[in-house]
């Protein structure tokens, strides 16, 4: 009785445990294969990507991006928790793009139309030049600024520096090339508004880094994380 009783046991759970199995499956094949608007009013399969992503987020995205998704000045992380971004719109295609291939990752498909020459060290702009450009940046970001140099970095801006090409005559950053607004939307710096930092960015540079999880990472875990970082950075 016993022993028939133990067997009646382990039955209901190898059942359980098939019933579960087959469930998840069901619901992981359900979100690779939705279209984002289609997950975006399916609570089910929000509530199972959210499951998911924060242990993947941990493991593989917060040492860059920190543990709330605030980013990271010292390596140019965005911030992941608000509503700005740089390549696209922050809908849920987009970033899973973002995810699967990168930015400048090496991958063929990755983002990697541009970055942030070396406007100083490789000589189109002289030091004045480029503490100029800072000043106009400064100022059309609201903060304090020599109005001078300002006005002559406006020119350098939209002349000899060619900035515009890539930030924007109106320096709201252009999606298609993932270059940020520099007006500092919310305070929305990379690596930081400060004139030093601004001085460094122009002077030696930028060359930010996202790599490519496809192969690394399952679909299902790229699928999860852009629902998660969706989510997050639409929330009121």
């Amino acid at each position: 009785m016993v022993r028939f009783g133990l067997a009646s046991v382990a039955v209901m759970v190898l059942g359980i445990a098939i019933y579960q199995l087959i469930h998840v499956s069901g619901i992981e094949a359900r979100l690779v294969r939705a279209l984002p608007a289609e997950i975006d009013r399916d609570p089910k399969l929000k509530k199972y990507a959210r499951s998911v992503a924060p242990a993947v987020y941990s493991e593989h995205c917060a040492a860059c991006h920190g543990a709330t998704l605030q980013g990271n000045h010292s390596n140019g992380a965005p911030n992941l928790a608000d509503k700005v971004w740089l390549y696209g719109t922050g809908s849920i295609s987009d970033i899973e793009a973002t995810i699967l291939y990168g930015i400048r990752s090496g991958h063929p498909k990755a983002h990697n139309l541009t970055d942030m020459p070396a406007f100083g060290r490789n000589g189109q702009l002289t030091q004045q030049d480029v503490q100029d450009v800072v000043e106009y940046i400064l100022k059309i970001s609201g903060q304090r600024s020599n109005n001078i140099s300002a006005e002559r970095g406006q020119a350098i801006y939209a002349g000899a520096g060619v900035c515009y090409d890539c930030h924007g005559s109106d320096a709201l950053g252009v999606s298609d090339y993932g270059t940020p607004a520099l007006i500092g939307r919310d305070g929305d710096w990379l690596y930081g508004g400060d004139r030093n930092t601004l001085y460094k960015t122009v002077y030696d540079g930028r060359h930010g880094l996202c790599p490519a999880w496809i192969g690394k990472l399952s679909f299902v875990q790229i699928r999860a994380l852009a629902v998660f970082l969706h989510e997050g950075s639409h929330h009121d």
